[in-house]
């Protein structure tokens, strides 16, 4: 029977990780650079092997998502904006300060927020996001 194990990689790794990459074209280049600690420091590299001979390798990487925003319905429009403004330089601060490079969130692009997002470096992917909610795989904790 097959044994599989579960670990993170390590430098001996990286001359097979590095031709898998070059030689499947269904990986997006940018995808290969996000992975890199040099753009992404929380990146961190796991294998699969069976039998001792690794299989799969995935890198991940620390994002932060932006769930939702609640605004103070007295607020005139130009102290949203201006909050807007402070909360994305303080949040993009707060994001480098723990090597976190990437801030993500989901919305329409009708939305005033999604118009603030495109107007500040935020861009939209054409690819399907697929979220994987961990607590529905817990046991209840209530």
């Amino acid at each position: 029977m097959s044994e599989y194990t579960f670990r993170l990689a390590d430098e001996t790794d990286a001359p097979a990780i590095a031709r898998w990459v070059t030689e499947n074209n269904q990986i997006d280049p940018e995808d290969v650079q996000l992975g890199l600690k040099k753009n992404s420091p929380t990146a961190v590299y796991f294998i699969v092997e069976c039998d001792g001979k690794p299989i799969v390798c995935a890198p991940l990487i620390c994002v932060m998502h932006l769930c939702h925003l609640a605004f103070n319905p007295a607020a005139r429009a130009s102290e949203k904006l201006n909050a807007m403004q402070t909360l994305f330089d303080g949040v993009t601060a707060f994001a480098v300060q723990y090597g976190v490079r990437r801030i993500q969130t989901l919305t329409l692009p009708e939305y005033g927020v999604a118009k603030f997002a495109l107007a500040h470096d935020f861009v939209a992917d054409d690819r399907t996001l697929l979220t994987l909610d961990i607590n529905k795989l817990l046991p209840d904790q209530s």
